[in-house]
């Protein structure tokens, strides 16, 4: 049996453990700083819209009545049609109109022959009178059946104007050029009578008009401006837009034409008009109607929306300071234009903000920066 060779073991023991020894320690090696791209603010002048919530509404809206009894004889449109002012829409049945006409007429001619036998007897009874034929009651009798006659041709006329009055009412017009509604009443109704029946409306939509309200929030900063405006201002007020229910916005631009001469004092609103022209009708009355208003602010500071963070203290920018160290700044936003945001406080313009490399920025760590050439403001996406 071969001995083992304790002494040979102990020796390569040894020498592994010494290699080891030799072996460099493990140490931790701090990783380059991240790298992002910073941008200072832009600063220009910007157009944002404020949007107020209103309602469309036609310039004028016609009621159509029957302002004379009788059965419809016709309905002289087409439902939706574009009507012209003084075009026939209905024909109440004329003919009891008529025979009230020629019924005028005829008593206008037995009021003059009454008249006519009148001014006869009193002429004579004058000329007995100077004779003494007559007393001078009869000439006073004369004379009061005389002024009778004049009176009931008088009347006469009078009703004759009423009957031919009433005659045009039985040929229904339109008072106004526009869009005219279904007729809501068919042939051989019988119309009128105590209550003027609703035969269909009118509505004028060109120009069309967009009614919204205005809070005190929004008016007081502008009550000076507002308080003596001319009708030569409203026409020379700047546009404004309207924004429909589908976020589209109308392409012909309108102005502010109206404004209430008081407060809402259970809404602490102000009720304000705003006029658009409506050619092609694309304007339907009773839509709703976002009205932007144009607002300039000079000098504002832009910076991308992408670059805007928020947590649970507000919402805040990540800006680069001089030591190349990452800090929160806590700002107020204004409007968003774009894929730009307008901030109200919180910059003073020289800031580097990060533009992009967001997700490798966070506060207190040290980046590395690569500046972004001024005019080219663009964010990416979070």
């Amino acid at each position: 049996m071969v001995k083992p060779n304790h002494s040979a073991s102990l020796l390569i023991v040894t020498a592994v453990f010494a290699l080891l020894g030799c072996r460099e320690k493990n140490t931790f090696v701090q990783p380059p700083p991240p790298e992002v791209t910073v941008a200072k603010p832009e600063q220009r002048d910007v157009t944002v819209f404020i949007g107020v919530a209103g309602r469309i509404k036609a310039r004028e809206s016609v009621e159509i009545r029957a302002r004379v009894s009788g059965f419809l004889d016709s309905v002289d449109f087409e439902d939706g049609q574009i009507v012209k002012e003084g075009q026939q829409l209905f024909l109440i049945e004329p003919e009891p109109y008529e025979a009230a006409v020629s019924a005028a007429q005829a008593e206008i001619s037995s009021a003059k022959a009454s008249r006519e036998i009148a001014e006869t007897n009193y002429d004579r009874r004058v000329q007995a009178y100077e004779t003494k034929a007559v007393s001078e009651i009869d000439v006073l009798t004369a004379k009061a059946n005389l002024d009778s006659a004049e009176a009931s041709v008088l009347g006469a006329e009078a009703a004759l104007v009423e009957a031919e009055i009433n005659l045009s009412y039985t040929k229904v017009v339109s008072p106004v050029t526009g869009r005219i509604a279904r007729h809501l009443v068919s042939v051989g109704n019988l119309v009128g009578g105590a209550n003027a029946t609703l035969l269909t409306t009118v509505v004028v939509q060109d120009p069309i008009h967009v009614y919204f309200n205005v809070s005190e929030r929004l008016l007081i900063p502008r009550m000076g401006s507002l308080a003596n405006l001319s009708e030569e201002d409203f026409e020379n007020s700047p546009e404004v837009f309207v924004e429909l229910a589908d976020g589209s916005r109308y392409s012909k631009p309108g102005h502010i034409d109206y404004i209430d001469n008081r407060a809402d004092s259970s809404t602490g609103t102000v009720t304000i008009r705003a006029e658009f022209p409506n050619q092609e009708g694309e304007l339907l009355p009773g839509l709703y109607g976002k009205i932007l208003i144009p607002e300039v602010t000079e000098g504002a500071l832009i910076v991308p929306d992408l670059a805007v963070q928020r947590d649970i203290g507000g919402t805040y920018l990540l800006v680069v300071n001089d030591e190349n160290k990452v800090e929160a700044r806590y700002v107020e936003l204004g409007s968003k234009i774009e894929a730009d945001r307008v901030v109200d406080s919180g910059l003073t313009g020289e800031e580097n903000v990060v533009v992009n490399g967001l997700q490798r920025a966070r506060p207190g760590i040290e980046v590395v920066t690569t500046v972004q050439p001024a005019g080219e403001l663009q964010g990416e996406e979070k």
